[in-house]
């Protein structure tokens, strides 16, 4: 299967890893999976890098509309990990999406898990940098400015690891 998601109730997040070639089917019923978990609050992981779908506007708003589901609990943050010159999907979700909760787009897994991380800790509407000081892009895919003290944040984020605080 091209789509495999995991779950950690304990952590609340949700990681989703799509590879290959993958059709609307799959992707609509990947969004159905996720609807039936109530996991809508949860921190969520989305790697698409080596991903390719072909979705239409119309099932973009299909998916959202599915994982909308009845609006009553707020949408835990989201982080996609794409390829720089792929990631429509990413991107037009994110876009369709941004007003329901905060959704990014990184170009690795260690600049998502770290602003996942912080969006937990720290309340705000919106996703922090990522740590290492290369700006995320909005849901349009335009690179944001970067962050002040990112080298600080980039260290802690470190030491972090290395004392396997944070994995």
């Amino acid at each position: 299967m091209p789509i495999y998601m995991e779950t950690s109730r304990l952590h609340r997040t949700v990681t989703i890893v799509a590879r290959g070639r993958i059709a609307p089917d799959e992707v609509r019923g990947m969004a159905q999976q996720l609807a039936d978990a109530r996991v809508r609050p949860f921190a969520k992981i989305v790697d698409v890098t080596t991903a390719t779908a072909e979705l239409a506007p119309e099932h973009i708003a299909h998916v959202a509309e599915l994982l909308r589901g009845d609006g009553s609990e707020k949408r835990g943050p989201v982080a996609f990990i794409v390829d720089p010159q792929r990631g429509h999907f990413a991107r037009a979700f994110a876009q369709q999406t941004a007003s329901e909760g905060p959704i990014n787009v990184f170009r690795s897994l260690h600049e998502a898990r770290a602003s996942l991380l912080r969006a937990q800790q720290t309340p705000g509407p919106a996703l922090a940098a990522p740590a290492d000081g290369v700006a995320a892009e909005d849901a349009l895919g335009r690179p944001g400015p970067p962050r002040p003290h990112a080298a600080r944040r980039a260290l802690a984020s470190r030491y972090a690891i290395a004392c396997g605080c944070l994995t």
